[in-house]
């Protein structure tokens, strides 16, 4: 478990600053919990829009090119997901999730290997910068790791800050695009973990 505090706007406009405790644990087969990766794979595709309402037996978010290859038939070998979760409320705050890809997708960047699952990551915008990315993060390298795929890759812009994170994390930059600048990186998962920098809060 990993402790933060975490400001938050009331409706006031004061800070409150709030103390929150959460957990990682694996996404089940809930509809709660897949309709929360949902969401969170609009928000990695499309992170400078606001946040989607998703009601209940709504699919067009699902259907969208950006999320549909992340979402269909879910559950699939290679397929992984963690949520962060408050240990108190149970809200969800954030998720992480890998699936494994035969080729290149328009809509999906970062593949550069079938055998290499390619990862996404977001975290609601009142808990980023707190450790939570981070820790999703290295969860899944362990669960992936065990899995026996011996890396993982994912898309990044050049202008992203989630790209230190990834650096922190033994990401290391394969190819570059000019437009729209983005960036393909993976990461060696048979390094042992000792020699991994340790967890920032990020």
């Amino acid at each position: 478990m990993s402790v933060a505090s975490v400001n938050l706007i009331n409706q006031h406009g004061m800070a409150d600053i709030q103390k929150v405790s959460w957990v990682v644990r694996a996404a089940t087969n809930s509809v709660e919990d897949q309709q929360y990766l949902t969401c969170m794979c609009y928000v990695s595709a499309f992170p400078m829009r606001p946040y989607p309402v998703y009601r209940r037996g709504e699919r067009v978010i699902e259907r969208l090119p950006q999320v549909y290859p992340w979402r269909c038939e879910w559950g699939r070998p290679g397929d992984s997901a963690f949520l962060a979760v408050d240990s108190v409320t149970q809200k969800r705050l954030g998720a992480v999730w890998c699936r494994l890809f035969s080729s290149s997708y328009d809509f999906v960047p970062g593949f550069y290997d079938s055998n290499v699952p390619i990862m996404a990551i977001a975290v609601d915008a009142a808990y980023r910068e707190h450790g939570i990315g981070g820790l999703l993060l290295r969860v899944l390298k362990q669960t992936v790791y065990q899995q026996g795929y011996t890396a993982l890759s994912l898309a990044v812009t050049e202008k992203n800050l989630a790209k230190l994170l990834y650096e922190r994390h033994g990401f290391k930059v394969l190819s570059e695009q000019s437009s729209p600048g983005l960036i393909t990186m993976s990461v060696d998962l048979t390094i042992p973990p000792h020699s991994q920098p340790p967890l920032y809060f990020f």
